[in-house]
């Protein structure tokens, strides 16, 4: 009781009172703690018929027995200084600005002003930290079970839609809107657009803008991004399934009918297995490294002989790839190992054979071709002794 008593020598609420034992007695609020402290305090001190320099305000609505004084007026709170008695206020203000944005999910976070910040460090070296919660957890946690009430909304610390910040010392709401991340599965049907937006500007479409502009439009998002497995080059198409995820940061509406959205993707793309989802499935988006089968025309600066064919078996193999010179300018100049795990040619004609190639995440089909002046070996070229290049180039299947 030593502890309850050092509190109650100034003015201090049943929540300020009951939150320095919070770590005790489960199934207790703080308020419900302070009132059994205040009483038992006021108990003893009517049996001893002394006020034990105590600030008798916080006995206000107590009747005594033995102990012979004037009721006093109650105070405002020494530590929160009242702010616990408005919880309804702060929540209501929260909610006000919470009707402007549409989402299931929220946070609370407070920002304490200095003042606050002080009486409860004053308190605290008078008392010791032990079994204590900060005022801010209090806060956060009361007025989001208010909020709940209030709206209809379910408190979230993990992945909330929207967080709220009480800035208690400039007196106002801020919200945070989380971004909103869709799951799906696209397929690029032409060639010569990027997967993601240029910056240059060097190409008006991508595949991005074509799969983002629907979704942005009906969220009212602010900015949007393309996180893919993998990418397909400006210049090959993706008959095959890509896994993405859309990330639309500041969506204003996060109730959308992603079936009837898929439907308005433009010409070039096509989407499906459109879903909700977080961003730790971009992480694992980014993590997963998936086999691709290709599909190549390969063209031959010398005439091409059925028979020749049948050597790219050896090239069934650990390959060495240093960086290609097409993308030098934009990563480190690396050597590295990748396998081919299958392949198959088909003759078309003299100068012309088409090339299907099962090769591990990252391996490079255009270089593997070519052999790009020595950087790739074994190559399409190195071992038919022929320089051959990819005219055209497809994506045909995405391993899982």
């Amino acid at each position: 009781m030593e502890k309850a008593f050092k509190i109650l020598r100034q003015p201090v609420c049943d929540s300020c009172l009951g939150r320095q034992y919070a770590q005790l007695l489960s199934g207790y609020s703080n308020v419900e703690r302070g009132r059994i402290l205040r009483s038992s305090v006021a108990m003893h001190i009517d049996n001893e018929e002394t006020k034990h320099e105590l600030d008798m305000s916080n006995f206000s609505g107590y009747d005594f027995h033995n102990l012979e004084m004037l009721k006093p007026a109650a105070k405002k709170c020494s530590v929160c200084d009242g702010l616990l008695e408005n919880i309804d206020k702060l929540a209501k203000g929260v909610s006000r600005k919470a009707k402007k944005y549409d989402f299931r999910t929220f946070l609370i976070g407070t920002k304490l002003s200095f003042d606050l910040l002080s009486r409860e460090e004053e308190l605290w070296e008078r008392i010791g930290v032990d079994d204590c919660e900060p005022l801010k957890a209090e806060l956060n946690r009361e007025v989001g079970k208010r909020l709940e009430k209030l709206m209809g909304k379910k408190f979230d610390a993990k992945r909330p839609d929207i967080s709220f910040l009480l800035d208690l010392n400039e007196n106002r709401v801020e919200a945070g809107v989380n971004p909103l991340f869709i799951y799906g599965e696209y397929q690029k049907l032409v060639r010569g657009i990027p997967q993601t937006k240029w910056p240059s500007g060097k190409y008006k479409n991508s595949v991005e803008q074509i799969i983002a502009k629907p979704f942005m439009k009906a969220s009212g998002g602010k900015i949007h991004k393309l996180h893919a497995q993998g990418r397909e080059d400006i210049d090959a198409r993706c008959l095959a399934w890509r896994p993405f995820v859309l990330e639309i940061t500041e969506p204003r509406n996060r109730s959308l009918n992603l079936k009837t959205l898929s439907r308005k993707i433009g010409k070039g793309v096509r989407i499906r297995g459109m879903k909700f989802c977080s961003v730790s499935d971009v992480r694992k988006l980014k993590e997963t490294k998936s086999d691709k089968t290709y599909r190549a025309v390969v063209k031959c600066e010398k005439f091409l002989q059925k028979k020749d064919l049948a050597k790219l078996k050896h090239l069934v193999s650990e390959v060495r790839q240093k960086t290609p010179h097409r993308v030098l300018h934009r990563r480190a100049d690396l050597t590295r190992k990748r396998k081919v795990k299958a392949l198959s040619a088909r003759y078309v004609n003299r100068n012309t054979f088409l090339l299907t190639v099962r090769g591990e995440a990252g391996l490079y089909i255009k270089e593997l071709v070519s052999g790009d002046e020595g950087r790739t070996s074994p190559s399409v070229s190195e071992i038919l002794g022929n320089q051959c290049r990819c005219k055209e180039l497809d994506v045909v299947k995405i391993h899982k």
